[in-house]
């Protein structure tokens, strides 16, 4: 005979929670993402279910789950690790983004509704250090991942070992960041549990190193196995507010870059209104034919034993006709690719120039060639010119013109489809600073902001822009750009 009171003990001992825990450990994620919308009808978020499969997979060790705004990446990712937490005791985790406000303002809000939703109340928030804590021993890290030039390689993330992690808004991220980050995964308890270490990243669409590492990639069929993407756009979440995706209909009224991102989930789109060239025009530098051939002209971005890659162009008039790069190289080796190209085109020291700060100043000693001061005062002949901040600002403003004129041609074809990608993005960052004040000098977006945004240095835009050094040499007086 059933002993109803040991039977009514038994499952008054058993929470909710519980209950849950043992689903989500078993692969059965119907309490996350089966329910009603607003209206009460029954749904299911299929979207946020092969999320959480993947991440379960023990397949993969990154998956990016983004495309778009109200997709539920938030609350798919907080369900997960906490689960996981839960299920797993005595695992460590980490939940990280730019900018540690941002968790306490967004994540953390999200991470307290979910468990308010699973009715889990045994963890508490560290608000002095950042973290919460597990009544079974489990824990959970908030990181701040933010490019510092005083930390490059982000050293201060630290050395802590973790079982799993997540970076939210990884778009927001320097590339060198999430990968130090991601390298401390999978050696906390991993093996006693049988767990993969994955890292999830989760973004809305953008031009950055998450693009190319996963979208451009799953687009072109060539993503890495170990390695997932998933989008998920607002038309495929059951449970938006449908006030929410009017107003979010609403914006491309307003903003058809933000529109067609955020709504349409479109990676490949661009309409930064501080962007200098417009993308219609990057998008011809390699088909202009109508460009003429000229003098020939040389520019080399140097760089040495670092992240940064040594570059050179040879041009005739501004038709790129020839191009060597370096990812890591002795000076020396430059200085002899300079005197090759010198001698194979018969150009003059004259017409040949490169970059004279940091390493570079070796370079132009033993070559000859002109040598090209990024902080050097602008060039001015006519009091109609704008006022730039330095001869770099100058030469990007003219570049970005040249470009948007349809005036320069990339016509050497040995380079790779990843090389035009980056010449690409490289245009695509060259922007005016937002707010300027109309009787400042103009300025553009930093290298070190350029480096946190796409993950490398834009060395290609440096050695494109001093060509225009050339023509600002033999400047005239009636020159006016549209920047007035």
């Amino acid at each position: 005979m059933i002993d109803e009171r040991k039977l009514q003990n038994l499952e008054n001992s058993i929470s909710l929670v519980d209950v849950y825990a043992a689903m989500f450990k078993q692969g059965d994620y119907s309490f996350i993402v089966e329910g009603k919308d607003e209206d009460g009808v029954d749904v299911v978020h299929e979207k946020q279910r092969m999320a959480l499969e993947i991440l379960r997979s023990n397949k993969h060790e990154e998956f990016l789950y983004g495309g778009a705004a109200g997709g539920a990446k938030s609350w798919t990712g907080c369900s997960w690790i906490m689960f996981m937490a839960i299920c797993y005791p005595g695992t460590k985790y980490f939940i990280a983004r730019n900018e540690l406000k941002d968790i306490l303002d967004s994540v953390l809000v999200t991470f307290n509704k979910v468990a308010k939703e699973y009715g889990f109340t045994d963890f508490k928030f560290n608000a002095v250090k950042n973290y919460i804590q597990f009544g079974n021993g489990s824990h959970i890290n908030f990181i701040e991942i933010k490019f510092k030039p005083s930390d490059p390689m982000f050293e201060d993330v630290g050395s802590t070992e973790y079982t799993c992690g997540w970076i939210e808004e990884v778009g927001e991220i320097h590339e060198t960041g999430a990968a130090v980050i991601a390298s401390r995964v999978g050696r906390h308890l991993n093996g006693k549990f049988g767990i993969k270490g994955v890292v999830f990243y989760t973004c809305n669409p953008k031009r950055n190193w998450a693009k190319r590492d996963f979208y451009d990639k799953d687009k072109a069929g060539t993503l890495e196995p170990e390695k997932a993407y998933l989008s998920c756009l607002i038309t495929e979440n059951p449970f938006i507010e449908k006030d929410y995706v009017r107003k979010l209909r609403k914006i491309g009224e307003k903003d058809k870059s933000l529109y067609e991102r955020l709504f349409k989930g479109n990676w490949d789109y661009e309409d930064n209104p501080y962007q200098l060239c417009e993308q219609e025009m990057i998008d011809l530098v390699f088909s202009n034919d109508h460009v003429e051939a000229e003098k020939a002209y040389l520019t080399a971005d140097i760089a040495r034993f670092g992240a940064d890659k040594a570059v050179i162009f040879v041009w005739m008039g501004w038709k790129i006709v020839d191009m060597l790069e370096f990812d890591i190289s002795k000076t020396t080796d430059i200085s002899h690719a300079i005197m090759h190209f010198r001698r194979k085109y018969k150009i003059p020291t004259t017409r040949c120039v490169g970059d004279a700060d940091g390493v570079g100043g070796g370079v132009i000693d033993q070559t000859g060639i002109k040598g090209f001061k990024n902080n050097a005062r602008a060039i001015r002949k006519g009091k109609d010119m704008p006022n730039y901040r330095n001869l770099q600002v100058q030469c990007l403003y003219l570049l970005a013109d040249k470009v948007n004129d349809g005036g320069l041609w990339i016509a050497y074809d040995g380079l790779t489809n990843k090389q035009k990608s980056e010449i690409k993005e490289d245009l695509s960052q060259i922007q005016r600073l937002p707010n300027m004040r109309a009787d400042s000098k103009l300025d553009c977006k930093s290298k070190g902001a350029i480096k946190s945004d796409i993950g490398r240095s834009p060395d290609y835009r440096d050695a494109l822009l001093m060509r225009v050094w050339f023509d600002l040499k033999k400047f005239k007086r009636n020159l006016v750009t549209k920047w007035t």
